[in-house]
Formats: structure tokens, C-alpha cells, sequence
């Protein structure tokens, strides 16, 4: 999904209509972002859980998106 889609520039709307609700308690949960648990790691062991990223700027646009483990 990350190699079809730039989410740069897109609206956190946007985002959440493609996507459906982010997780509302995600451990990398800030107040300029939005997170989605994506399950656990890949690979073994799969200690940790993988989360997919979002940051937003002052006008709700995406300025960063990233997938990461907890």
C-alpha cells in the first residue's frame, strides 16, 4: 500500500476515509498524528507490535508518514 500511495499533501479526511478509524490508543499516539495498528512485527520473533504513521501540519495535511515498531 505504501509503494502505491504518497500520502504527502493529503488531508487527514482523506486518510481516514481510505483507511477507516485510526487506533485511538496507539502507543506512538501524539497530538499532531494519527496511528493505525497494523499487527504484530514481522519476522521472528515478532516481539513488538508495527504501527503506520501519520503527522500533520497546522492544515491537517500529511507531512510524514512512516511505518514503525513499538
Amino acid at each position: 500500500m505504501l509503494e502505491k500511495y504518497d500520502f504527502k499533501g493529503w488531508s487527514e479526511t482523506r486518510v481516514i476515509k481510505l483507511l477507516g478509524e485510526p487506533a485511538k490508543d496507539g502507543g506512538r499516539k501524539e497530538s499532531d498524528n494519527i496511528v493505525y495498528y497494523l499487527g504484530d512485527e514481522s519476522g521472528y520473533p515478532s516481539i513488538d507490535s508495527e504501527w503506520l504513521l501519520f503527522w500533520f501540519d497546522e492544515n491537517d495535511r500529511v507531512t510524514k508518514f512512516e511505518v514503525t515498531t513499538d
